[in-house]
């Protein structure tokens, strides 16, 4: 009788098994990697050395003493003058609203963007007289609209206006038209979402979000850079003088046991009770070449050329989506707003 049943079920036990184990299987390929809970222990590495943020994407930097660090990014808290934001300016093609950063005008990196009232912003840059324009009347007067940026994502944008375009134009175009100026307010209900365009960007960096974008940035809204590997990278190639602005950093940190590239295996980041969370190595391209100071890119490709030799993805599973980029830095998703200042340690810890 025994006999009889066990060779009676082994065949239902057999696919049962088989399904299990299929179920199993398809669970671990497709399932999402457990979020990272917030460390419990805290390592301190550094010390805050720099803060930049840049209003204008691809202009000049704002060096900072102290910043206050929003979801979209670093802001800059003034009595006196509009709050810039980190990235909240874009040039753009007024025939197909694409919008253009340093990488195709070299010269937007010497555009300094500042406020001289809480309406008010102003532009400036070598030739050119002083733009200003009030920002309190851009969405009664100007329709918002959308500008297309990395991958064909759709980025919510207001116009500043003809009198920004044809300055704008003028400075980049040498001509009265062709690029405009667009605005990003901010506000919530604007914010991007790249659950579509960027798939792909899912599939290899679980920890990236929508809720982690910068206004206009590339991806999130905060950039770290390790001074140690600015300084590696720059004795490899003495005569370019390569600095940290190069890479257009929003947080340069700096201490004496730090190694170069150390911050690639940085989970999270701690300054003050600000916090952030890892989500991606910085990929680089031609904006590196650019001289910040000067507008003027290197005919030799360096610092670029010289990355590319030795900072690639080791990754296989990255490389076709990486292709030839080097890294240097690191993206972070904010998880807790708040100020930091020049001079503040930097800790670092994982879940």
């Amino acid at each position: 009788m025994m006999s009889k049943l066990f060779n009676f079920n082994l065949p239902i036990v057999a696919a049962t098994a088989i399904g299990a184990v299929t179920i199993l299987g398809m669970y671990l390929l497709y399932r999402k990697p457990k979020r990272n809970s917030i460390p419990t222990e805290w390592k301190a590495v550094g010390k805050v050395k720099g803060l930049y943020m840049y209003p204008l994407k691809g202009g000049r930097r704002v060096e900072l003493k102290t910043a206050h660090c929003t979801g979209y990014g670093i802001q800059l808290k003034t009595e006196n003058g509009y709050p810039l934001k980190d990235r909240f300016l874009a040039v753009y093609k007024e025939a197909n609203k694409e919008y253009k950063t340093s990488k195709n005008y070299p010269k937007m990196v010497l555009m300094e963007v500042t406020t001289i009232n809480p309406d008010t912003i102003t532009i400036n840059a070598p030739g050119m007289s002083t733009l200003n324009f009030n920002v309190s009347t851009l969405d009664s007067i100007n329709k918002p609209n959308k500008i297309s940026i990395w991958d064909n994502e759709k980025v919510f944008t207001i116009d500043c206006g003809d009198k920004a375009a044809q300055w704008i134009s003028e400075y980049i175009l040498d001509k009265p038209s062709g690029l405009r100026l667009g605005l990003h307010d901010g506000l919530p209900d604007h914010r991007r979402n790249i659950k579509e365009t960027h798939q792909k960007y899912f599939k290899f960096y679980p920890y990236l979000e929508s809720s982690s974008l910068g206004l206009y940035s590339y991806l999130t809204g905060y950039l770290l850079i390790n001074q140690a590997s600015v300084d590696e990278l720059s004795m490899r190639i003495p005569a370019s003088n390569v600095t940290a602005h190069n890479f257009r950093p929003n947080i340069l940190v700096e201490g004496e046991n730090l190694g170069p590239y150390d911050e690639d295996k940085w989970g999270w980041v701690k300054i003050g009770d600000v916090m952030w969370q890892n989500v991606k190595p910085c990929t680089r391209c031609l904006i590196t070449t650019i001289d910040p100071d000067t507008g003027i890119k290197a005919t030799d490709e360096e610092p670029l050329k010289t990355l590319k030799s030795y900072r690639k993805s080791k990754d296989v599973t990255k490389i076709d989506f990486e292709g030839d980029d080097p890294v240097m830095g690191i993206y972070l998703a904010l998880k807790r707003d708040g100020e930091i200042k020049i001079g503040d340690t930097v800790f670092i810890g994982k879940s």
